[in-house]
């Protein structure tokens, strides 16, 4: 298995080779600007600590601290206000007014991904897999996630949510996970069930999650660790049956996942039909007729796509 380094690595060789010039030029500024950013901000979060630890060990008398203190602040009032450019913390791109110069680059990798063979049309795939390498680069943390994610479009909601497994951020991001469960946006949802889902998830949401898939459509092949989690789950055979139930009931097909999940809540790998057959999605229609009729060949059910993979293919 892949570190999330050499898959990164792997991410963004595929991407240079799928870019156009202005493209691969436009992504490795972008790149340099968030490994610059990580960096600084490194390095100005080891000075703070190094600052801190120092006031902790040093225990000075108050009225020496206070007198220090004044005459610390007499000739820095005189001097004016300081200049950015020489103080030792390193400075970042960003003010209180002003994002990171990297995340304008997040939210502009639409514009500026086109593909190399002509027409050079805009690729959305190379888009989102340029802001997961920016995200991982900036190793973002958890609250710059959540404001691209809040701030952000469709598609840039889709790639944080991508990126979320290969950043070290606990269950800190899972509220944005949840977020996207309560969306209609298949994209969003199918992003959303992936291995962060499966890490951090509790079992309540995950089951709803599972049953969301079957909802909307998205094939439960995007679920990741499916099995894993859904072995002896009777909660969620419990669930299943009742959905399939009342889809019955309202004279509905059952999606065909439904079974397929069902099966794997086994404890062994041996298969469990439901109680009562309940028509599917692939199931034909009924019809009257005075007598019956050969039931269709079943549809080939399609092979398992891995849980999660690069947008672009190395």
């Amino acid at each position: 298995m892949l570190t999330p380094e050499a898959w990164m690595a792997q991410l963004q060789t595929a991407l240079r080779d799928r870019l156009g010039g202005a493209a691969r030029a436009w992504l490795d500024e972008a790149l340099d600007e968030a490994h610059a950013e990580a960096r600084a901000t490194a390095r100005a979060a080891a000075e703070a600590e190094a600052a801190t630890g120092a006031e902790a060990t040093a225990e000075p008398e108050p009225e020496a601290t206070a007198e220090a203190a004044t005459r610390a602040a007499a000739p820095a009032e005189a001097a004016g206000p300081r200049d950015p450019a020489s103080s030792s913390v390193p400075a970042l791109s960003y003010t209180a007014y002003a994002p990171p110069v990297w995340e304008m680059r997040f939210a502009s990798a639409g514009r500026h991904c086109t593909r190399r063979e002509p027409p050079h049309a805009r690729d959305r795939e190379a888009a989102e897999a340029a802001r997961i390498l920016l995200l991982h680069t900036a190793r973002a943390d958890a609250r710059t996630v959540t404001r691209l994610y809040e701030h952000g479009t469709a598609a840039e909601r889709r790639a944080v949510l991508m990126a979320l497994p290969h950043l070290d951020l606990g269950p800190s991001a899972r509220p944005l996970v949840e977020d996207a469960l309560r969306t209609d946006d298949t994209r969003l949802v199918a992003a959303a069930v992936g291995p962060y889902a499966a890490r951090h998830l509790d079992a309540h949401t995950w089951r709803h999650a599972v049953l969301k898939c079957l909802f909307t459509g998205v094939p439960v092949t995007a679920v990741a660790g499916l099995a894993e989690r859904a072995r002896g789950d009777t909660e969620l055979a419990h669930m299943l049956t009742a959905y399939a139930r009342e889809r019955t009931a309202a004279y509905r097909p059952v999606p065909a996942d439904l079974q397929r999940v069902l099966d794997l809540t086994a404890p062994s790998a041996s298969a469990v039909p439901l109680a009562t057959p309940f028509p599917s999605d692939s199931s034909p229609a009924p019809t009257p007729a005075p007598a019956p009729t050969p039931a269709p060949a079943p549809a080939p059910t399609p092979a398992p796509a891995p849980p999660f993979q690069p947008p672009l293919s190395p």
